[in-house]
């Protein structure tokens, strides 16, 4: 019959999601209600969010392992000359650098 829709097809929610029919597990139940809470409070939690950030400083520089800056004296003031004979052209440079400007000493 054209004007009669047959008693299984399910009704239609408002974000365009089948509701499904019969009992929901208590996970999926959960989910659902979570989901349809956050919908309700959205706008309430983003103007709540917007507040927050304009009444609290944030802190300023990185955080964290890698944007930590604390200057270390060197552990071992001295070279070797096993330390200038097995590194590279380019590091053995600069070793001798420190060693001639005073900043490291030279051992045998």
């Amino acid at each position: 019959m054209p004007g009669k829709r047959s008693s299984s097809v399910s009704k239609i929610s408002r974000a365009g999601k089948t509701k499904p029919r019969g009992k929901l597990s208590t996970a999926e139940a959960r989910r659902e209600y979570q989901r349809n809470y956050y919908q309700m409070h959205k706008e309430k939690a983003k103007e709540y969010q917007r507040l927050y950030n304009l009444t609290h400083k944030k802190k300023r520089g990185g955080r964290g392992k890698a944007n930590f800056m604390c200057p270390r004296d060197a552990a071992r003031m001295t070279f070797n000359t096993c330390d200038i004979m097995n590194s590279p052209v380019e590091k053995t440079l600069k070793m001798l650098e420190k060693i001639i400007s005073g900043e490291r000493l030279f051992t045998m």
